[in-house]
């Protein structure tokens, strides 16, 4: 009887070691987002704020197609930090979102490789389009706020600030803004020049917030390509809405990315169907080479313009 209560036992110890080893593993798989971070280093305010707006989804990279390594570098303010904001002050950015969503964005940092440490830079562009300034003197401090702490997630880090940090500019970094960035400044002009700007941006059909569209994920042809390409360009200019559909077939809804078919396509802005690899970083035919968040999405430079079956018949 002795021998079989301890066969017994020694298969409930068994039985214990291999439910508290599928649990590890269930927990080593389950998401560790943004908001989870940040609510386990006591960010409460830094975390309603970020939800309240969706920014929260964004810097999850929930429904954006990722080619390449990226992260973000998040700078948030603790709770002590917005408590010392101005009441008149915090209220005003309670009853604007557009500008809750500016201030925030002055906060984090889209890093597509450029860098390993942002302690290493000296400035750093954030997602509302303006530089902060990185000093690593007497400890990490940005724009003269000092860094208390810092913690991992999924999809990149969160400092800890004693400051909430507010840009100088009245508006938001958009798609023009991020393309000239990555060396597509002819992309940039052309979707100025054909009115995508605006829809880009998520500012919605004339101006109306409800009919806002996005994010966006845009692939965009550097300046070398469009050169390549000029005469073919030229061409296309001298078709009625030519340019609009050559400019929307290098745009998708980053929602379609998500259900994406079995041969990696996914629809355009014009309707046709583009080819994505995810794995080997190409878009058709071309090579993504870079990448820059904006506002409302996502840029990634190509190295060639991409050319649908509608125009090039």
């Amino acid at each position: 009887m002795a021998g079989k209560n301890w066969i017994f036992l020694s298969l409930l110890f068994i039985a214990g070691w291999l439910c508290m080893g599928s649990c590890l593993a269930q927990n080593n798989t389950t998401a560790y987002g943004v908001l989870d971070v940040a609510g386990e280093m006591g960010l409460t305010e830094f975390s309603e704020l970020a939800e309240s707006i969706g920014l929260a989804s964004t810097l999850d990279n929930q429904g954006v197609l990722l080619i390449g390594p990226g992260s973000f570098v998040i700078f948030a303010p603790s709770d002590e930090a917005f408590a010392a904001v101005d009441d008149a002050d915090m209220n005003a950015l309670m009853d604007n979102q557009t500008e809750l969503r500016r201030v925030l964005s002055y906060h984090v940092v889209w890093n597509s490789g450029y860098f390993e440490d942002i302690s290493d830079l000296q400035s750093a562009m954030t997602l509302q389009g303006e530089n902060l300034s990185i000093n690593r003197t007497n400890g990490l401090q940005v724009n003269g706020a000092n860094v208390t702490g810092s913690t991992k997630y999924d999809n990149g880090i969160i400092y800890v600030i004693d400051r909430v940090l507010m840009p100088k500019k009245s508006s938001m970094a958009g798609a023009a803004e991020a393309a000239k960035e990555l060396g597509a400044k002819d992309f940039a002009s052309a979707i100025v020049a054909e009115g995508l700007e605006e829809r880009l941006n998520g500012q919605g059909l004339m101006g109306i917030t409800t009919l806002a569209e996005g994010p966006f994920t845009v692939f965009a042809p550097s300046d070398g390509a469009f050169d390549a390409s000029r005469s073919t360009i030229d061409a296309v200019k001298k078709r009625d809405m030519g340019m609009t559909d050559l400019l929307s077939y290098h745009m998708i809804e980053a929602k379609d990315l998500v259900n994406m078919t079995e041969s990696g396509s996914v629809k355009s802005l014009l309707g046709e169907s583009l080819a994505i690899n995810s794995s080997t970083g190409y878009v058709g035919t071309a090579r993504v080479s870079g990448s820059e968040r904006y506002d409302n999405g996502i840029i990634y430079l190509i190295d060639q313009v991409l050319m649908p079956i509608s125009l090039s018949m």
